[in-house]
């Protein structure tokens, strides 16, 4: 595999590892706000050198209702979803003619990925897709994706771009998602309204109090603020994958890859997770719960177990075994989530059991485990000192 790592005429930031896949989302302020056509021709271009250093490029991009506004002449953004949808087919064929005059320029070629959530939920399909992209980025062309908002209803759409941008990161198992908005990355205050707002350059740890510093004013083009941005960068992070935060609007890709005033990074809380993992966390959706007692919850958290029916005391929904269930604590707090060996009426009837005593309850005993932990993925960690964010 060819790998990637500060090429003379690009220099990233020292505390990125060697490159191999890049996810880079674009949201729609970069696209469509005055002097935009000059601010997308940078940017290709870095894309563009990216691409020609070895590294696997997918570019995730907001901006088809913007541009179909543009053409239908609406000034704010419909709240009503067949409007949106009608934006959204009108504006994604702008959207992807531009691109394609752009990446022509630099000789790249590049695919067209339309998504809902419901693309990535089904396991088949989202390994399906991850095959696309991958022999996309085999034939050496640049994938964009985006919400495919002409199709999507309320119940499988994504709901902004950050959540998609994050879930292709771990999809197409990248080392670094980059997320560009219109601000340089995450700052102790709102830096639009408080000239003395400080900005922090790096986040070792997600906290209460880095959440808390998201200001989610919604705005009329683009949905979703930092607090969503901070989410996706969680996602990813906990995933293993680092994330950058920062201003693609008045400053270049290669400035937020570089420059720690122009972008927050963010660094992985643990090691890498398999894609089979990630998509358990945090792409696949559940189809219930299972409620279990604190011996359950310290034999899974804190010893790494399987989840046995003995710890369970309760279970909600309606799934059968195979389908992807939370694991909650009787206070309500989800702590791990995983793929159930046996369907929610056969736990109901073998919970607060011992193993010893499934098969005369069931009939039969195909499994000890009602989830066995390399089909489980805790959500929590352990206690540990917080790391204080650092800043310039």
């Amino acid at each position: 595999m060819i790998y990637f790592h500060a090429p003379m005429h690009l220099s990233i930031r020292k505390e990125l590892p060697r490159l191999s896949t890049v996810v880079v989302k674009i949201g729609s302020r970069i696209l469509t706000a005055p002097g935009h056509e000059k601010r997308v021709a940078g940017l290709v271009g870095d894309l563009g050198v990216l691409h020609a250093s070895g590294l696997r490029v997918i570019v995730v991009s907001s901006g088809a209702i913007a541009h179909g506004m543009e053409t239908l002449a609406l000034k704010k953004r419909p709240s009503a979803i067949p409007l949106q949808q009608a934006c959204a087919a009108v504006g994604q064929y702008r959207l992807m003619r531009r691109y394609e005059d752009f990446f022509a320029a630099s000789g790249i070629r590049i695919g067209q990925v339309l998504l809902t959530w419901d693309d990535l939920r089904s396991k088949k399909r989202y390994f399906n897709l991850r095959n696309t992209l991958f022999q996309l980025l085999d034939l050496d062309a640049i994938p964009i994706v985006n919400e495919n908002d002409s199709v999507g209803v309320e119940e499988i759409r994504f709901g902004n771009n950050d959540i998609l941008g994050a879930q292709i990161a771990l999809l197409a198992q990248a080392d670094l998602f980059v997320n560009l908005t219109d601000v340089g990355g995450l700052y102790d205050r709102n830096p639009h309204t408080d000239t003395s707002a400080r900005h922090i350059p790096v986040v070792a740890s997600m906290s209460t109090f880095i959440r808390k510093m998201a200001d989610d004013r919604m705005k009329e083009i683009s949905v979703g603020g930092m607090a969503t941005k901070l989410k996706a960068a969680e996602i990813v992070s906990r995933a293993g994958i680092y994330a950058l935060i920062g201003d693609g609007f008045d400053q270049s890709l290669r400035d937020v890859l570089s420059k720690p005033r122009s972008a927050t990074l963010f660094l992985p809380q643990r090691r890498r997770m398999s894609s089979r993992h990630r998509w358990i966390a945090f792409t696949g959706q559940s189809c219930g719960k299972l409620i279990i007692d604190e011996g359950a919850r310290a034999a899974v958290v804190k010893r790494g177990k399987s989840l046995l029916p003995a710890g369970i005391r309760s279970v909600t929904g309606a799934f059968k075994a195979g389908d992807t269930v939370d694991i909650d604590t009787q206070n309500g707090k989800t702590i791990a989530r995983g793929m159930a060996n046996y369907s929610a009426d056969e736990i109901r009837i073998i919970q607060s059991c011992k193993t010893s005593e499934i098969a005369s309850r069931l009939g039969e005993k195909p499994f000890d485990e009602v989830i066995h932990r390399n089909n489980m993925v805790v959500l929590v960690s352990l206690p540990s000192p917080s790391a204080a964010p650092s800043a310039d």
